[in-house]
């Protein structure tokens, strides 16, 4: 089964384009198939938007982390949550 990680990133901050939203969460120990960004300014504007597109590319075991970031890397400010999977 396919996993995906939903990125929810609060405080309005946006990554730079260089960014690597998935090898940073591979780092933290978040590793995932596929990673979907969800931001005020970035990616999806709501969470449903992203767990959609991933149950609809076939990703059974999604997750979100809510988390802040400094430019260079994410801080999670709550433990993992399982959406599905």
């Amino acid at each position: 089964m396919k996993s995906g990680l939903i990125v929810y990133l609060v405080g309005g901050v946006e990554l730079p384009e260089e960014f690597d939203l998935a090898g940073c969460c591979k780092k933290m120990g978040f590793p995932a198939d596929r990673v979907e960004l969800v931001g005020s300014r970035q990616g999806y504007y709501e969470m449903e938007e992203a767990w959609h597109h991933l149950i609809t590319k076939g990703y059974g075991n999604i997750q979100l982390l809510v988390a802040q970031t400094d430019q260079k890397c994410l801080r999670p400010i709550h433990p993992l949550v399982r959406l599905s999977g």
